[in-house]
């Protein structure tokens, strides 16, 4: 049920999310399969308080409008109310090898659904948190890189679920090995 009614929030209360709370929600991100028996593939970094927040969402978003790569996708930098964190009270940044963090990153999404918070994985801040000097102040080691920033907050409102598109499914037929 978490999978097909949970939405993408982009509208929060301003009120504070408990840091047991977030404990939990990252205790169950941390249980999704790492790639190896033992290994402890990612590292959350936790930002409260939602004037901080504003605050680094500006700063990404003049970086990303000085040094956007070329090509489509950009014309967000440029909207002048464009909210790159979405006002919301926390903000979780996993970083390691993305595949590791994609999977940490959905079982919190819908961790953090069955508490009665929202969440929205954005891609804005990317670009501005690659940089060394961002890394260092948000307390992000040299040697892993920021995959997945969530945020997380009690929703003020949730949009209504899309119409859902069957997806595309291919079931190639067996070949046949080349004959020597």
């Amino acid at each position: 049920e978490a999978i097909r009614t949970r939405r993408s929030i982009r509208d929060y209360q301003q009120r504070p999310v408990a840091r047991a709370l977030i404990e939990e929600v990252i205790q169950d991100a941390a249980c999704a399969p790492p790639p190896f028996s033992g290994q402890v593939p990612w590292t959350f970094t936790v930002i409260e308080g939602g004037a901080r927040i504003a605050a680094l969402g500006a700063r990404a978003k003049a970086y990303a409008k000085e040094h956007r790569p070329s090509g489509a996708g950009w014309d967000w930098v440029d909207n002048a109310d464009f909210k790159v964190f979405w006002n919301a009270p926390v903000v979780v940044i996993i970083s390691g090898r993305v595949e590791d963090c994609c999977r940490a990153g959905q079982n919190l999404m819908l961790s953090a659904y069955a508490r009665g918070l929202g969440t929205c994985w954005v891609g804005a801040p990317m670009l501005w948190l690659q940089q060394k000097t961002t890394k260092t102040e948000l307390g992000i080691a040299d040697d892993i890189a920021p995959a997945a920033v969530l945020c997380v907050g009690y929703p003020n409102s949730a949009p209504a679920p899309p119409a859902a598109a069957r997806p595309v499914i291919q079931w190639p037929a067996p070949q046949t090995p080349p004959q020597s």
